[in-house]
């Protein structure tokens, strides 16, 4: 019924959007028999709804509604009197449904809907599969298997349909009677059956039919275990829908396909799921748009938090009420906590024991922040949230941690890395106050992250001079976090710190914070595990090995510092992470076993390092790398067997093509590798490709210098992501045999390249090219690729070419953010 009158007054709207004043005569004239035509059809609409129906009230809202259509064709319409039509509607359709709206709405996932449909109802592939949707808790794992259940194709094709809800608590008696119940008509003797013979039952009644069975809200894959051997595969195209918040659960149920993975939903659906929420009619009126647009914005996409507003704003339809809503949403919500906690408490019960502190953690950060990933496994470890596991070092337990909340639906990946890693997670508003009534309610301590107070002159340290030069990521300029926030506001006054009042403190985190110099007075806090400090001299003084107990230090810093010698003293350190410029460490005797991260060390400080320091998995170099004689020169490091990550940023010019180190300098396990600055002839590049691990390689700014890279017959054999950003190049030739398993190929400002070879786009392996910032010939050979795979039937290339220097882009690849790949 909505649907109808949805298409119809859309239909009226749509019809008004010409003024009759730009109008000449004749077209005014078929415009009003237009109006008319739909005028009438939306009244005998109503007319046929309301038959059985006829009292005083509702003739009395059919005679106003047909006098405001009179008005609509003999005057100028306004917005007012279609506004008022939609309410004189909303009235008539009350008084026959009742307020409430039951219908679910797939609102946006329209495409989804038909790409699951083409794959359940496939005639060509005969044998039985199972299928999957996942995703978060509020998404609409139900609605949309329910759309498919009920849809007429479905219907149609298969003999047999049934339904049963697994849930979190089940039997395998119940799961059976559940499956039974939407087959037989009578079931009542089934009650008396054991299970083996209602298991027998239902084998029987499927054995040589089509059948189509969704098992809702699966927690365990082990039920499908005691039941899929009542699910005959005789070659009919009988299908399974199972609906899981378990990202993973496809991988254990032997599923024909990956997980249908939902997404949240756009501002577009987002608002549309609200107006058929509030309104029978589905359209908002005028009136009120600005202010429902806004609530439905601030529900972030999920279908959840939409229907929870969309039932508050349907209180009252109000300018006042909605733009008090739109205001203080959040609170409003919180306040209704019974309409979503008993869901989101399922996900949380279902939880390992030791993984719900690391999600009520989570509670910590404040509304829409994007939390670092990187940031987030450091504070879980500082906090003492994660404990070794077998082989397994802090952060790969924490790692693993993270993914199991992500293919649980409990975090949502905001941004990846080059090579496909998670770079920062978003964390919705409904799952942040589940957590902050959680905490309370179990006596958790939550560190809450609040904005640090940086005045608006104040700006935040950049790099280097190597920033504007080389292409280092420059520190952000927007505030920050910061925790404790009393103690980020007393540093920034040029406060001293009482370490008696924060003696047992774990983690100060004042690096949106600027000061001048690395505070002396931190070094009493001896149980700090996380530090993180900007300053304008961030070099640390002697005292810091006070800090014993210290696993994370993060220093921002405008001057290159010293790293005094004391720092080998601090048995604990994990991770020095030093953001900025090029830094000395002084040498010392004694080792680091447990450090894992150095990062913007310069390599002539620290050429006897890392024989005591063999559990390095990151490091960066920043300073000279080039030998007098043009040769890239860093110390040995080929015994860090369990170095992964390598970035080398030379600040020494050099000027002709420099020569590449012999490959044996480096480990044998390295995977990433990234280039800056080094001006080594292109024709040195094979030496990389002897490096038996490497996964992802990036060129930046003259990495290499050359206008022509033959990769000849080198062959990057494990490498999955290529980036080249900021070259001189003009003519790559390669093939596909160069890099046989490559997944994603980057090229970003390299001004002066032609084009990219079409047989890359033959890489089986290949899922993205993005090009921005190159010329309308690269941009045009990408789009080439991609027409070409396309009409091989392969559709699984992504390509995103936009921000080219002539400023257009591909529209059909707008709904690609691949700017947060890398």
């Amino acid at each position: 019924m909505a649907d109808v009158l949805e298409h119809l007054f859309k239909q009226l709207l749509y019809s008004n959007d010409r003024s009759l004043h730009d109008m000449l005569h004749a077209d005014r004239v078929h415009w009003k028999r237009k109006m008319c035509g739909y005028l009438n059809r939306i009244m005998n609409h109503l007319n046929k709804m309301m038959i059985g129906y006829e009292n005083e009230k509702v003739q009395g809202l059919i005679k106003e509604l047909e006098r405001v259509a009179k008005d609509i064709v003999w005057h100028n319409p306004s917005h007012h009197m279609f506004d008022m039509m939609l309410e004189i509607t909303e009235k008539i359709c009350n008084i026959k449904y009742g307020s409430n709206i039951a219908e679910d709405s797939v609102v946006g996932f329209e495409e989804e809907v038909k790409t699951l449909l083409d794959q359940l109802t496939a005639t060509c592939i005969k044998q039985f599969q199972v299928f999957t949707i996942a995703g978060m808790a509020g998404l609409g794992k139900t609605t949309l298997a329910r759309k498919l259940y009920q849809d007429p194709l479905i219907e149609y094709l298969f003999d047999i349909r049934a339904w049963t809800c697994v849930s979190q608590v089940y039997t395998k008696r119940n799961l059976l009677l559940g499956i039974l119940s939407s087959i037989v008509i009578d079931p009542t003797e089934m009650y008396i059956m054991s299970d083996e013979q209602l298991g027998e039952k239902l084998y029987r009644l499927l054995k040589g039919r089509k059948y189509f069975v969704v098992l809702d809200d699966i927690w365990d894959c082990k039920f499908w275990n005691d039941l899929k051997i009542y699910f005959p595969d005789d070659r009919t195209g009988s299908r399974v829908l199972f609906t899981s918040r378990d990202i993973d659960v496809s991988l254990h149920v032997g599923a024909a396909r990956p997980a249908h993975v939902l997404r949240l939903r756009t501002e577009d659906e987002s608002w549309n799921i609200f107006q058929r929420k509030v309104f029978r009619t589905g359209i908002c009126t005028h009136v009120l748009q600005r202010f429902g647009r806004n609530i439905a914005r601030k529900c972030e996409g999920l279908p959840l938090a939409i229907v929870i507003s969309a039932s508050l704003a349907k209180k009252e339809v109000s300018i006042f009420w909605w733009m008090k809503m739109a205001e203080n949403l959040s609170s409003l919500m919180v306040s209704h906590p019974s309409r979503y906690m008993d869901s989101l408490a399922l996900s949380f019960n279902h939880l390992s024991p030791h993984i719900r502190p690391c999600f009520l953690f989570l509670g910590s950060f404040p509304e829409d922040y994007e939390i670092p990933v990187t940031k987030l496994i450091w504070l879980w470890i500082a906090h003492g949230l994660i404990h070794e596991t077998g082989s397994k070092n802090l952060e790969d337990v924490a790692e693993d941690i993270l993914m199991d909340l992500i293919k649980r639906s409990l975090l949502t990946p905001a941004k990846k890395k080059a090579g496909g890693k998670i770079k920062t997670c978003h964390f919705h508003d409904l799952l942040r106050d589940f957590c902050l009534r959680k905490a309370m309610e179990d006596n958790f301590s939550l560190q809450v992250y609040k904005y640090a107070p940086v005045p608006e002159s104040s700006t935040a340290i950049t790099n280097s001079p190597y920033t504007a030069t080389f292409g280092a990521p420059a520190l952000p300029i927007q505030t920050g976090l910061c925790y404790p926030f009393e103690l980020g506001e007393a540093l920034l006054k040029g406060g001293s710190i009482f370490y008696e009042t924060y003696n047992s403190l774990a983690v100060l985190d004042v690096e949106s914070v600027p000061i001048s110099l690395f505070p002396s007075d931190v070094t009493q806090l001896v149980n700090l595990r996380y530090l993180a400090i900007q300053a304008h001299d961030g070099s640390p003084k002697a005292s810091i090995s006070s800090l014993v107990n210290l696993q994370m230090l993060i220093i921002s810093s405008k001057k290159n510092i010293t790293v005094p010698k004391t720092i080998w003293d601090m048995i604990n350190l994990r991770h020095l992470c030093i953001k900025s410029g090029e830094n000395q460490i002084d040498d010392c005797t004694i080792g680091l076993s447990s450090l894992q991260t150095l990062s913007q060390i310069s390599p002539q400080s620290c050429q006897h390092i890392f024989s005591r320091s063999p559990n390095l998995t990151k490091l960066g170099f920043c300073g000279p790398l080039i030998s007098s004689l043009g040769d890239l020169d860093f110390p040995n490091i080929n015994s860090l067997q369990h170095l992964k990550k390598l970035k080398l940023l030379n600040t020494t010019p050099y000027f002709e093509p420099t020569r590449s180190c012999n490959p044996i300098m480096l480990p044998e396990n390295l995977k990433r590798l990234t280039l800056s600055n080094t001006g080594m002839d292109w024709e040195e590049m094979w030496t990389f490709s002897l490096l038996p691990n490497l996964e992802v390689l990036k060129l930046k700014f003259h990495a290499c210098i050359g206008e022509k890279w033959d990769t000849s017959d080198a062959e990057f054999k494990h490498l999955k992501v290529l980036k080249l950003h900021g070259l001189d190049l003009r003519q790559w030739f390669c093939s596909r045999d160069n890099f046989p398993r490559l997944q994603c190929l980057v090229v970003h400002h390299c001004l002066k390249l032609n084009s990219i070879a079409s047989d890359l786009g033959k890489i089986l392996t290949l899922e993205m090219i993005e090009v921005r910032g190159c010329s309308i010939s690269t941009k045009a050979s990408v789009l080439r690729i991609q027409q070409e795979q396309e009409s091989e039937g392969n559709f699984f290339l992504k390509v995103h070419a936009s921000n080219n220097l002539d400023g257009s882009h591909n529209p059909r690849l707008d709904h690609l953010d691949l700017a947060t790949l890398l």
